[in-house]
């Protein structure tokens, strides 16, 4: 894999991003709630494909999880949705290269987890009309997997959540240069498993999965303090496994074939281009 032209293609995302949501606002709103929505559709596909499994206690139900999970992120991909948990990699390496800024990466973080968690709460809204959840009863997967979060420690939701965006951002980053797009597809797909399988934290993930259970009759152990205990570490583990892990750490190791990349293409970073242009 060419790592410099996977990085041209975070940096290039992160610079559309900053663009759409000065220019656009409503739009970048409406595809980060997308991306909330898409998550949405991914759990109730999980729940009804692996329901019978959990309760017939079937040691695959974790993996036959994790694979139909996968559908959330080859949905936002290709959907054309945002998600905050690919932002922190994409505008870490973005602006340590100095074609965004930190206020840019604050304001797409801040509208993009904004939208995320509304996408999630209309899906769940508009979902619990429907009567599936309440069909299944009070012992069902997807309340059994929020009441295991919410009774976590904090330090372990934080770790988790690093290890999570970690690899989701991998899920992202890796397929940029596979040439077949189904091979694309199918690594995004496997990757997000690994996430899911392993018991880890992804705070929009959870912010659905919290909303579709909270909005329809639920167990007592599930409660808004509990999802919030959650949410507020899964969220910080995220932005370090991003940021950090997969924004930093490959910008660093790359960051001599960038430099040569960009003299040669005598590329102009894009805050100071319009700098220039004002």
């Amino acid at each position: 894999m060419n790592e410099v032209e996977a990085l041209e293609g975070l940096r290039n995302k992160a610079i559309k991003s900053t663009r759409m949501l000065q220019m656009r606002p409503l739009e970048y709103l409406v595809r980060a709630m997308l991306a909330g929505i898409f998550i949405g559709f991914a759990i109730i596909f999980t729940l009804k494909a692996i329901n019978g499994l959990y309760m017939a206690e079937s040691p695959v139900a974790t993996l036959v999880g994790g694979l139909t999970f996968g559908v959330a992120l080859v949905l936002i991909v290709y959907g054309g949705a945002e998600l905050f948990t690919g932002n922190t990699m994409y505008f870490t390496t973005a602006t340590m290269r100095g074609y965004t800024t930190k206020m840019d990466t604050m304001k797409v973080w801040l509208i993009c987890l904004i939208g995320n968690g509304l996408g999630g709460l209309a899906f769940a809204l508009l979902f619990s009309q429907t009567g599936i959840i309440q069909e299944l009863g009070m012992n069902n997967w997807l309340f059994s997997v929020s009441e295991t979060k919410i009774h976590h420690t904090t330090w372990e939701i934080f770790t988790r959540a690093i290890f999570c965006n970690w690899m989701v951002c991998l899920a992202i980053f890796i397929p940029k240069n596979m040439k077949n797009e189904l091979a694309q597809i199918m690594m995004m797909m496997v990757l997000v498993a690994v996430f899911f399988a392993s018991g880890f934290d992804h705070v929009i993930a959870n912010m659905a999965l919290f909303s579709i259970a909270l909005v329809v009759p639920h167990p007592d152990t599930i409660t808004f303090a509990g999802a919030m205990h959650n949410l507020l570490p899964a969220l910080a583990g995220n932005i370090i496994g991003g940021a950090v892990f997969m924004g930093m750490i490959y910008t660093w190791l790359n960051k001599e074939k960038l430099e040569v990349d960009e003299s040669r293409q005598s590329t102009t970073p894009v805050h100071i281009a319009s700098k220039q242009n004002a």
